[in-house]
């Protein structure tokens, strides 16, 4: 995902949201020594996942979660969204669970 709008900064992260699909997927295009912070902060499990250039994230999109922002490089991904299977896998999280967790709690797999 990537926005560069002009006279504006680049766009270096993305808000907490859930994505109100069944499922969303995120394919890493990019090798993880080409930027400095990003990853994806997952709220339900406090956690920040980092892709190796190839892997896949795929969660159900109710779930909320968070692009971390980018402190240098880019970082580029392919997102998807897929309706049509209802997982009715809750998240419970609540908005003081993001407490600068998604920096201190990061898997890399």
């Amino acid at each position: 995902l990537y926005q560069k709008v002009p006279n504006l900064p680049d766009h270096t992260g993305v808000e907490m949201h859930y994505d109100g699909s069944d499922f969303t997927w995120q394919l890493m295009l990019m090798d993880v020594n080409e930027y400095e912070g990003g990853g994806t902060y997952m709220r339900c499990m406090r956690e920040t996942i980092k892709l190796h250039q190839g892997q896949v994230l795929v969660h159900p999109g109710e779930l909320y979660h968070k692009g971390v922002d980018i402190t240098s490089g880019v970082r580029s991904l392919i997102v998807g969204f897929m309706d049509g299977f209802d997982p009715k896998i809750p998240d419970d999280s609540e908005s003081s669970d993001n407490e600068g967790e998604y920096e201190r709690n990061v898997r890399m797999y």
